[in-house]
């Protein structure tokens, strides 16, 4: 069996080594007779290098894997600065090359005005680096401060990551702009417009040649010619020198980034453009990797704490008011709603109305309860707001955005005082204490979500984990945490089954973060934790499977063996993020299960982005729409059309327990009431006998020992 301690170590000496004889040739190149004119630069990389390598070594500050991966990292940003901002060197040319133009296919010859000419470009771009560096600089730290503004982080080192990455990612744009839409747009013309310049050229050297004077042609080559000649000066540069290229493509393609940045909000709020939302991905990478340790940790903190609870066997049970003792009531479920923009807020009046009503007992969200990273300051615009008026109890499983900020604002809101300061407690612990999470931040956390349930009159805070149950006399339901992978935690896995044989014998109803079934697709991987708990709701017989994460309205009936009921699977994250095109354009010809549908259909969709699509836009929706997206995916591209207004396709679903009739209905609203038949695309039989267009869709599902 591996030793990962041995592991790391071994890693940290090579690093260590490395990095410590890096550091000795910088130095070394510092001093006579090794010292350039660039040896100052050398010398500085040279002493960081050093001083990871000490770092390493010793094991300072602390020592572990994670201090692998940060020094690492300060490697890299290093050797990306030396990139950037580091000294370039134009490339020399032969001495039979000096008098020749840069661009050989013009087939000019050797002339002594190229020589003077190519001196004089030298000299100039050798004045101007030192000036670029600072405008780089000016530029990012520009970038740096617009994101910090618009995203309005925590001013401490976590806090600036986010903006720090939105800044990168501008980089990124700045360099996508350079070489995929400038460059190959320059070269062209520079094609086109060759055999012109050639022309020109001729007759300017012709005329020195005669001691005529070039005239008027002088104005056409200083204001042509000439920055046609130091394009071509650089463009050898960039061919020789990497680094050469990179300042190139800052050069040009920041400023047009710079507008980009600008015009943002005009354009609206985008997954796929918009830089600021990149940083989840360095969130979701931290994340996925952690969850089941971080969520294993706090049920032994939380059952820890609750060690003298007198139903410690239950102790992840919720009860509303109004459910056990009663063979009928109802209750909403409504997932991913967490963008606190008009595609969430377009369902609020039919789950307001809904609320209502006295057989509604609760409310449940179904993944990514806050977007964009689940992070404390976006709950009350994102949550409390929206969800002003719904005064029944309010629960919630975690999707992977909410574990983005390691559970800590989701935890706040949504467990009791006790439960949430153990489980944030736990995961500081588990991590080290590497973060910026204090008692005293946690504190904050747990009196601000207080204070937005007093001043908003939503009632929270009733759960003890991320996952729970709800026992009725007849009817189950499970809300199982699957984090950011799909995955389910040992620990977890051990109340499922515990809870799972608490509800034999009755109606149960599992909800989970991730769909078994979405997109028309299988997405269990065989062998996966996935696939295990598949099959363990299919052991214990259950009903129905409902599931957020893919932003849409689905339906599948998975059949079963004779004498065993089919298992009911929706996929429910309509309820507020971006509408996932990739299921009505990308719908496989042969869906995984035979008895299907979904919601919008297709031409719903279509119809709506060809009337709203924006014309800097169009290209990418006929790459989608025509081509499906090849070799990418139309779900891939799904974020870049986020528009908010009517029609909306946002949908959230009721579920009537109704006991007294030996059955459970399902039903969908949308952003105009319920959903209709002829709304939804149907494959196989899905509409009940009877039903027409114009009637409302209703999944009726009998309950054990019923009839229906």
């Amino acid at each position: 069996m591996e030793n990962p301690r041995l592991v790391v170590g071994g890693l940290t000496g090579i690093l260590g080594l490395f990095f410590f004889w890096e550091g000795a040739q910088g130095l070394w190149a510092h001093f006579p007779p090794h010292r350039s004119k660039h040896g100052w630069w050398q010398c500085g990389r040279g002493a960081f290098n050093i001083v990871l390598a000490i770092m390493l070594v010793t094991g300072w500050p602390f020592a572990g894997h994670l201090l692998v991966g940060l020094i690492v990292g300060a490697h890299l940003l290093s050797t990306g600065a030396t990139l950037l901002f580091g000294p370039v060197t134009l490339p020399v040319a032969h001495p039979e090359e000096l008098s020749r133009h840069p661009d050989g296919r013009l087939g000019l010859g050797e002339h002594p005005e190229f020589s003077k000419i190519r001196d004089a470009i030298d000299l100039q771009e050798a004045a101007r680096r030192r000036i670029d560096t600072q405008w780089f600089c000016v530029f990012l730290l520009t970038f740096f401060a617009i994101h910090v503004g618009r995203m309005d982080v925590p001013w401490n080192l976590v806090g600036f990551l986010a903006p720090a990455v939105a800044a990168a990612g501008d980089v990124w744009f700045a360099y996508l702009l350079a070489f995929v839409v400038l460059l190959p747009a320059r070269l062209a013309w520079r094609r086109m417009t060759r055999p012109l310049e050639r022309r020109v050229w001729n007759g300017i050297l012709a005329r020195e040649e005669n001691e005529r004077g070039i005239g008027w042609l002088g104005w056409v080559r200083s204001a042509w010619l000439i920055p046609r000649f130091r394009f071509s000066r650089r463009a050898d540069g960039m061919r020789e020198s990497p680094r050469a290229a990179l300042r190139w493509g800052l050069r040009v393609g920041l400023p047009f980034t710079a507008i980009l940045i600008a015009l943002n909000p005009i354009w609206g709020f985008s997954w796929f453009f918009n830089t600021e939302n990149w940083a989840t991905g360095v969130w979701n990478r931290w994340a996925e990797v952690r969850t089941d340790t971080w969520r294993e940790a706090m049920i032994d903190a939380v059952e820890t704490k609750y060690a003298s609870h007198p139903a410690r066997d239950r102790l992840f049970e919720v009860e509303p008011e109004g459910v056990k003792g009663v063979e009928d009531f109802s209750f909403l479920v409504i997932g991913d709603s967490g963008e606190g923009d008009a595609s969430q807020h377009c369902l609020r009046d039919g789950y307001l109305f809904l609320g209502k009503r006295p057989d509604v007992k609760f409310l449940v969200v179904s993944s990514d309860v806050i977007y964009p990273a689940g992070e404390m300051k976006d709950y009350e615009p994102n949550f409390y707001l929206p969800f002003k008026g719904f005064t029944k109890p309010i629960y919630a499983i975690p999707g992977n955005h909410d574990w983005y900020d390691a559970l800590e604002a989701f935890s706040a809101n949504f467990m009791e005082e006790d439960a949430a300061r153990a489980c944030m407690l736990a995961r500081v612990e588990t991590d080290g204490r590497l973060t910026t999470t204090t008692e005293s931040r946690i504190t904050g956390y747990i009196d601000e979500a207080a204070r937005l349930r007093r001043e908003f009159g939503v009632s929270t805070g009733w759960q003890r984990g991320p996952f729970f149950e709800i026992q009725a006399d007849r009817f189950a339901f499970l809300a199982i945490d699957t984090g950011v992978l799909a995955q389910v935690d040992s620990r977890q896995m051990e109340w499922l089954k515990e809870a799972l044989a608490r509800s034999k014998g009755k109606f149960i109803m599992a909800l989970l973060g991730h769909p078994f079934y979405a997109g028309g697709r299988d997405h269990v991987v065989p062998g996966s934790g996935f696939e295990a708990l598949h099959d363990l709701l299919r052991e214990h017989d259950v009903q129905v499977v409902m599931a957020g994460d893919t932003h849409y309205l689905e339906y599948y009936r998975e059949p079963r063996p004779a004498g065993k009921q089919p298992i009911h699977h929706f996929v429910n994250g309509g309820g507020g993020a971006y509408i996932s095109i990739g299921t009505p354009l990308d719908w496989p010809a042969k869906p995984a299960q035979r008895d299907c549908a979904f919601f919008p259909r297709t031409d719903f969709v279509v119809n709506k982005l060809d009337s709203q699509m924006s014309p800097w836009k169009m290209p990418l929706w006929l790459w989608v729409k025509q081509l499906r997206a090849w070799p990418a995916t139309p779900e891939f591209a799904a974020g870049a059309f986020d528009y908010d207004r009517a029609p909306y396709f946002q949908s959230f679903g009721e579920i009537r327990v109704e006991g007294s009739r030996n059955q459970v209905r399902l039903i969908p609203h949308g952003a105009n009431g319920p959903i209709l038949w002829r709304d939804m695309e149907v494959f196989g039989e899905v509409i009940p006998a009877g039903k027409r267009g114009e009637d409302g869709v209703e999944w009726v599902i009998g309950m054990p020992g019923g009839t229906k």
